[in-house]
């Protein structure tokens, strides 16, 4: 695919899997560091939710206890990663 006015297509985890548009607009300077912006606030997240889970040390309750947080971790890193690759985009 290739990129067709705000669309761009992002690369899936899964290489079987169709790529997925996501769509923006950033037409002007502020706009663009907004995109920036909010994606280094998805990775500082990432970071600050990486870093409790690591300092807390907190027993989980079962097997699946932490399974929430890092759903949650890998939600806003996906969101950061398409974030950064239609900057990319949008810039090259």
């Amino acid at each position: 695919m290739t990129p067709n006015g705000s669309f761009y297509p992002l690369a899936n985890d899964d290489p079987a899997a169709p790529a997925v548009l996501f769509a923006y607009a950033a037409a002007t300077p502020a706009q663009q560091q907004a995109l920036r912006n909010e994606a280094m606030a998805r990775i500082t997240a990432v970071s600050s939710l990486s870093d409790a889970l690591l300092t807390v040390q907190v027993e989980a309750p079962g097997r699946r206890g932490h399974a929430p947080l890092l759903e949650a971790i890998a939600i806003l890193s996906r969101d950061a990663k398409g974030l950064l690759q239609a900057a990319e985009c949008r810039d090259g």
